[in-house]
């Protein structure tokens, strides 16, 4: 953008016509570069915080950060982790608890930060400063300063007290990039601490069940589907979170107990908002001579077939890795996870996404690690 706005300043000199290109005011392309750079740092620390918080979580490093070991996790959140990987659901409640944060100023640095490591505000922002030549009050000024400048172009159109637009140079914006990258630079080196390698995740594996009786194995292995069942919830496609979903439920279910409702919409959500493509997914086989599992993998996000009958319009497609492994080639305890109650849920107890990647591969089950 920069750039771009250095080529615009050229076409104001010739004496020739450039129509409304000529038009174009190269300041703007500056004050663009300038809020991306700001959203681009509040946008990566956001995911570096996300990472590194669940990556704490899951392992036996403690004790945690002040901050993150204070968090409140709701109930009904802490419900989810009996059907769902304790990794999984943690990852859905940060995101969500970070979502309004803004990771901006230098004030709203400090807070993700402190999230995820045993330093306080102004330890962050000495340990910043270090790398910067400054000290750490002249550290904070410069970060909000430039934040500042950011939020009156956003929303004040860059005008100051007297309505006038206040000028920008691209050497003005370059230095304001470069202290954003430099800021940045500095933050990773507080995060060598943090465990990064503390538990890789590994691609989430998911039971999705074909009716009671396996009605409807048929239909999903020749179809390349899974899903089906919930008979009478509409289309789920606008549903875009798990307390949206549980209104919907209980429109639906509005006879039946909170229970019922929470736990249907649970296992609703995971399979209209969770599992994505990518994922691996389990179906048992009841209608075989002997007992089999089915193993595939996700390739398209949830689709609703108003055509179809009522017992099998919520639907995932799936390209299948093997329709043939013997449910007994599964350890003991891998088949306990298997007869799971629930008609949707995560598989993770006694490391079972590994083992039926496994399973898939060499139709053989190497037990945990």
């Amino acid at each position: 953008m920069v750039t771009g706005g250095r080529a615009l300043e050229g076409l104001h000199g010739p004496g020739v016509n450039y129509g409304d290109l000529a038009a174009a005011h190269p300041e703007d392309l500056y004050r663009a570069a300038w809020s991306q750079a700001v959203s681009a740092l509040d946008h990566w620390l956001h995911e570096e915080v996300l990472e590194h918080a669940v990556a704490l979580v899951r392992s036996e490093e403690r004790p945690l950060p002040e901050r993150l070991a204070k968090l409140r996790m709701p109930f009904a959140t802490v419900e989810q982790m009996t059907d769902n990987s304790v990794g999984s659901v943690f990852a859905e409640f940060i995101a969500e608890e970070i979502r309004r944060d803004t990771y901006q100023r230098s004030k709203g640095v400090s807070e993700g930060l402190r999230l995820i490591t045993h330093l306080n505000a102004q330890q962050i922002w000495e340990r910043i400063a270090e790398g910067l030549g400054v000290t750490a009050a002249a550290a904070r000024d410069r970060q909000d300063r430039v934040v500042d400048r950011r939020n009156r172009i956003a929303h004040q159109a860059d005008l100051d007290s007297d309505g006038l637009r206040t000028p920008m140079s691209a050497a003005e914006v370059e230095e304001a990039v470069t202290w954003i990258e430099d800021v940045a630079k500095r933050i990773t080196t507080l995060l060598p601490g943090i465990p990064q390698k503390a538990v890789r995740l590994e691609t989430p594996a998911w039971l999705v069940r074909a009716g009671r009786d396996g009605e409807r194995e048929e239909w999903a292995l020749r179809g390349d589907r899974v899903g089906g069942g919930f008979n009478g919830v509409p289309d789920l496609t606008a549903v875009d979170s798990r307390a949206r979903m549980v209104e919907v439920v209980e429109q639906e279910y509005k006879d039946e107990s909170q229970g019922l409702i929470r736990n249907y919409a649970g296992q609703l959500w995971a399979f209209r908002g969770k599992i994505q493509v990518g994922d691996l997914v389990v179906l048992p086989l009841k209608n075989r001579k002997q007992p089999m599992i089915a193993i595939g993998r996700i390739t398209g996000d949830y689709e609703f077939d108003p055509g179809a009958g009522e017992d099998r319009q919520h639907l995932r497609r799936v390209q299948w890795l093997r329709t043939d492994v013997p449910r007994n080639a599964a350890d003991q305890d891998l088949r306990y996870t298997l007869g799971a109650f629930m008609t949707v849920c995560e598989l993770w107890r006694n490391d079972a996404a590994w083992r039926l990647a496994e399973l898939a591969r060499v139709g053989s089950d190497p037990g945990p690690r």
